[in-house]
This record gives structure tokens, C-alpha cells and sequence, in this order.
């Protein structure tokens, strides 16, 4: 319970009259705004970001099942490579389930881990990966977060494994209770392999280890919670985005800006410093309600910068406006995450909101 209220402020004023009366002049206006200060501070420390501290470490799943598929899968002896194949397919099998021909299966895996270009891959894995405990323990936290939000979530299974960097696949999956995660797409970049597979560089920058529980987390959003929409206007999408953003941030209250967004550190910057301009185009141009695909490419598409406003700016700029609209909306109203979610009333989000951008 927030212990700065108005009446108990009378209270405290009350209780030091006597104090107030000895003072005189300068000396009594600085004691009563030093006490608004107070007053202020605390009211504005009831942000969003006190909803997101919340009891989790105690709620399952305590142990995260982790399985190493890659590892495996390259570790089999390419001469006997069907018989091996048949050995491990026991301890992984979300990847032989639907296999109907097993032998054209066994053929183009054996071809997939005898390919330069994917060995070089799993090395690097390998190097990258080398001690899986600290990305365990925030894979685990994501879940356990989820699960004090929606009880029903069971212990899940995650199956590390490497993909071929195929960029226009999800590099995190979830189906029933296994999580697979493609940890090529986390590599950085510092040797240009996202450049060598033609992947461009606004989407490299979040080829991290640190936006794999991230994506893990948007994954839950879509897999879970989401509810598919028709497009409406900018308003709606704006809203309906930030909520999604509003939720990932949920999972890890700790991650910064930058990865939520998936922004460079220049363009988190530009975004943090050109909100009030942005907002103020949107409004006084007429396009809050606006509508159609021009309008939707504008301010969610994805890419290396916004050209309507600057080649300085990132893109999905209306995805940074929704979630500050979101963030506004539960600093100011008391509701809980699951109440967001299941709230469609947009235009009572956007009032009750009270959102100010940043000057």
C-alpha cells in the first residue's frame, strides 16, 4: 500500500504545525516544497514498472528440462549415420514425430551435417554456447513469470538446435509443452555470417543472446494470449502492439529499451528524443484514425529507418508510440496485466492512457 496520500499528508502537516509555525520566510516555503517534492516523487514512483514486481521465484517450473538436439545430431557417425540417427531419436521427439520416410529423413540430415556451411555454424554455436546456466535460469524466469500471470502453464522441454539460419522462420517455437530455439540466429555478428546469408543489418542487430528470451516471450504472446484482429486504423494497431510489447516486458522487467524494441543504441536515442515530434505529426496530420497499407507500412513496417521522418530513425515507430500509450495507461488506471489483455475497448485505453510524450 502506497503510503503517500493525501490525507495522510494532512496528517503529517498537522502532527508538525508547530514545527511549521517556528519557521519564518524563506525557511517555511522551503520546508512546505521540499514536502511537495516528497508528495511527487512518490506519486510518480506508482509507475508501471512497480506492477512487474511481482513473487514469481517460488512458482514452477523450478528445473528447466534442456535438451541439445545440435549437439546430437552432429555428434553421429556420418558412415553409420541411419542406425545412429535411430539411437538418439528416442530423447528428441518433437523432431521424428511426423517423419513418414524415414530414410529420405535420415538422407537430407546426413547431407545437413556434413555441409560446410552448417558445420561452420554448429562450431560457432559451440563456441558461443558454451555454458548454458545463466541462460537457463532467465529462460526460467520468462516461464515462471508467465505462469504467475496464467497458472495453467506446464513445464516445458527446450530443444537447442540449429537451423540454417533460414531468417524467414521463427527462430523460437513453441508447440504443446516443447520450446525449440534456434541459437544460430544469436551468434552476433562480429564475423559478418548474417551478412554472408544476406540478412539484412536492421535485422542482424538483434541476432543477440540476449533477445533469445526476448523472442521467447513474444512466442508465449502470440502462442497464448493473442487474439487475431482485423487491421483498423493507427490508433488501434498502435494499441494493440503495445500491448504486445507491454506483455514481453512483463516476462523480463530488467531489459532494456533497446532489445524490447530491437533498436540500435542510435535509434533508441532518436526514438527516445523525437517521441513528442512523431505524436505530433501523427496528430496534426489527421492520421490517428487513418487506415489502409500505406499507413500500416509508414509505422509498423519493419526496416532500417522511417522515411517520412529522418534515415536517423528507426522503423516501427508506431510500435514505440503504442507501448509508451500502454505504459501511460497502467501507470494511471489500476488494472493488472490479465485486465489489459482482455480489455478491447480501445478508445478507453487511449483516454484513461493520459498519454504526454516526452518533450
Amino acid at each position: 500500500m502506497y503510503i503517500c496520500r493525501e490525507r495522510k499528508i494532512n496528517l503529517y502537516m498537522n502532527s508538525h504545525i508547530k514545527i511549521a509555525k517556528l519557521l519564518s520566510g524563506s525557511l517555511l516555503c522551503l520546508f512546505i516544497f521540499m514536502l511537495f517534492l516528497a508528495f511527487t516523487s512518490c506519486e510518480k514512483s506508482k509507475s508501471y514498472k512497480n506492477k512487474l514486481d511481482v513473487e514469481y521465484k517460488k512458482l514452477e517450473p523450478q528445473n528447466i528440462e534442456s535438451k541439445l538436439y545440435s549437439k546430437a545430431l552432429f555428434s553421429l557417425d556420418t558412415a553409420n549415420f541411419n542406425e545412429e540417427l535411430m539411437t538418439i531419436k528416442p530423447d528428441f521427439p518433437f523432431f521424428f514425430e511426423d517423419i513418414r520416410d524415414f530414410d529420405r529423413t535420415a538422407s537430407f540430415l546426413k547431407d545437413f551435417v556434413t555441409d560446410t556451411f552448417s558445420v561452420k555454424i554448429n562450431n560457432m554455436v559451440e563456441e558461443k554456447f558454451k555454458d548454458f546456466s545463466a541462460l537457463e535460469n532467465d529462460i526460467k524466469s520468462v516461464f515462471q513469470r508467465f505462469n504467475y500471470y496464467y497458472p495453467e502453464i506446464n513445464n516445458p522441454t527446450i530443444y537447442y538446435y540449429i537451423s540454417g539460419i533460414d531468417y524467414n522462420t521463427s527462430p523460437v517455437y513453441m508447440k504443446d509443452n516443447d520450446v525449440l530455439i534456434s541459437l544460430d540466429f544469436y551468434l552476433g555478428n562480429e564475423d559478418k555470417i548474417y551478412d554472408y546469408v544476406g540478412m539484412p543489418r536492421y535485422r542482424s542487430i538483434r541476432c543477440q543472446p540476449t533477445y533469445i528470451t526476448r523472442d521467447l516471450a513474444q512466442f508465449l504472446y502470440y502462442n497464448g494470449v493473442y487474439r487475431q484482429r482485423i487491421q483498423k486504423d493507427l490508433l488501434t494497431e498502435m494499441i494493440e502492439v503495445g500491448k504486445m510489447y507491454y506483455f514481453i516486458e512483463a516476462m523480463n522487467p530488467s531489459m532494456p529499451d533497446s532489445i524490447l524494441m530491437g533498436y540500435s543504441s542510435s535509434q533508441m536515442q532518436w526514438v527516445e528524443n523525437h517521441e513528442a515530434d512523431v505524436w505530433a505529426s501523427i496528430v496534426g496530420n489527421d492520421m490517428l484514425y487513418s487506415k489502409g497499407l500505406e499507413m500500416y507500412r509508414t509505422f509498423f513496417g519493419d526496416g532500417p529507418f522511417t522515411q517520412a521522418f529522418s534515415n536517423e530513425s528507426p522503423a516501427r515507430l508506431g510500435e514505440y508510440i503504442g507501448l509508451q500509450i500502454i505504459r501511460s495507461y497502467m501507470t494511471n488506471n489500476d488494472v493488472s496485466l490479465q485486465e489489459l489483455m482482455a480489455n478491447d475497448d480501445i478508445q478507453q485505453i487511449f483516454q484513461a492512457s493520459q498519454y504526454k510524450p516526452k518533450n
